[in-house]
């Protein structure tokens, strides 16, 4: 129930993000969508949504139902997960970090994949070491499936997961370090099938597309790989990555009956994951939300901590313990719940455009994403915000009066690390002001409004 209320609170009220209008064009045209690098590497998301973007309206919260539903479907699975791997404690602990995480939050809310990521994952560690232990051909076709549809919602699903694979078949499920190949009856069931469709499916893109379906444009820059890391651990929240740190060292230390297999799960699952995004960044774009496949693994690491201390603690005192290590970690990432709930983590254009609209319709807007001017302010000359001064020069010189719309967080303007762009505001530009929504931790997402006029 809670995780259900502050996820549709979100669902219904912020308003669209970038990425959420095309997810609109490409579910509505599917492979016939003109955007780069188009759903082929990623279709299982778009063909669900289809029929919503076919046939309903298309408003925040009928785009965002499915993600929602999955979202808190994900809660449960992570309730599962923790139970299983772990105890009933870290089970009880895991779910309550989801339900009340600001990434899995924001990610249940926005009308895109991130949610079915995170689902697909948490049944594939759930799936998968169960298949292994029971080798029985309908729990290895369980994972097949979920391997199958986890793959193709997005490639970075397979980054953590195969790391967790990787930690489940080093250590038994009795906590024996010991190199496991897959059986006979795993290749027939589960990983055969498994390669075979995903060869087929990824020598089909390469006739068809040409690679366009897989590559996510150029890389963002160093500046933007080097904010990765530290975006996701703001993500999750420092409290919980914290936890869950110290949560995977208890687990691998501990010889209880797979609690050294989950701690290697999460530990080769989440280093897989950021070494293949880090490396990936210098070839295509790579974003933050990439890594949300490996939060199930830090919430069961940090379930794990919880289980540990309340088993180290006298018999009487275990479940007050869970309880209040419990409370710690949560009241540590309430003030990124709360600063989401304000905001939505997303900047909020409309103000900037209502005072433009008012003060002078006619005159010519800067701004980026464009296709957000598109949709809530259709009737303002837009064009798309570039970064370098040459172009800046010259589209000033073209129409004599602009008005610029800039996005920023902490580190500046968003698309200007190398500060061209901040510095020919400074210099051509009177800043007329700013719109942000309070927030209580370090993220910031506020809109500045430029009037820049030629000899300015």
């Amino acid at each position: 129930m809670l995780a259900a209320l502050v996820r549709a609170y979100g669902a219904w009220t912020f308003l669209f993000e970038q990425d959420e209008l095309y997810t609109i064009d490409e579910a509505t045209n599917l492979f016939h969508t003109k955007l780069l690098p188009g759903i082929q590497a990623r279709p299982v998301f778009f063909l669900l949504e289809h029929p919503v973007t076919a046939w309903l309206p298309h408003t925040p919260i009928v785009l965002r139902a499915l993600p929602l539903i999955v979202g808190i479907l994900g809660v449960w699975v992570t309730w599962r997960l923790g139970r299983r791997l772990v105890g009933e404690v870290a089970g009880g602990a895991a779910a309550l970090l989801a339900a009340l995480s600001p990434w899995h939050v924001a990610a249940s809310g926005f009308g895109r994949y991130y949610s079915f990521l995170y689902l697909f994952a948490a049944l594939a560690y759930l799936t998968i070491p169960a298949a292994m232990d029971r080798e029985t051909p309908r729990r290895y076709l369980q994972a097949l499936v979920v391997l199958l549809i986890g793959a193709w919602t997005h490639p970075s699903f397979v980054f953590p997961v195969a790391g967790a694979i990787v930690g489940a078949m080093l250590v038994t499920e009795g906590g024996t370090i010991r190199w496991q190949w897959p059986s006979r009856m795993a290749w027939t069931y589960l990983w055969g099938p498994f390669l075979g469709i995903s060869a087929l499916g990824v020598a089909t893109i390469r006739v068809f597309s040409h690679n366009g379906g897989v590559a996510n444009g150029g890389d963002r820059g160093l500046a933007a790989t080097l904010r990765l890391v530290p975006a996701m651990v703001d993500w999750m929240t420092l409290v919980v990555f914290a936890a869950a740190g110290l949560g995977t060292i208890a687990l691998l230390r501990s010889r209880a009956a797979g609690w050294r297999r989950s701690g290697t799960m999460a530990l080769l699952g989440v280093t897989g994951m950021l070494v293949a995004l880090f490396v990936l960044s210098f070839r295509t774009a790579i974003y933050a939300d990439y890594g949300i496949s490996a939060l199930p693994l830090v919430f069961l690491a940090a379930g794990g901590l919880v289980q540990w201390a309340a088993g180290n603690s006298e018999a009487g005192r275990r479940l007050s313990v869970a309880a209040a290590l419990t409370a710690v970690i949560v009241v540590g990432a309430l003030p990124s719940l709360v600063s989401h709930l304000s905001d939505g983590t997303r900047f909020d254009y409309r103000p900037a455009y209502e005072r433009i609209a008012r003060e002078a319709p006619q005159t010519s807007v800067l701004t980026w994403p464009i296709v957000l001017q598109r949709w809530y302010a259709p009737e303002l000359h837009g064009i798309e915000l570039p970064s370098r001064q040459p172009r800046l020069d010259s589209l000033l010189t073209q129409n004599r009066d602009l008005w610029v719309v800039t996005s920023v967080k902490r580190y500046g303007i968003v698309g200007d690390d190398t500060g061209e762009m901040a510095a020919w505001l400074d210099t051509r530009c009177r800043h007329l002001g700013d719109y942000q929504r309070p927030r209580l931790d370090y993220r910031m997402y506020r809109v500045d409004v430029w009037r820049c006029t030629l000899g300015s």
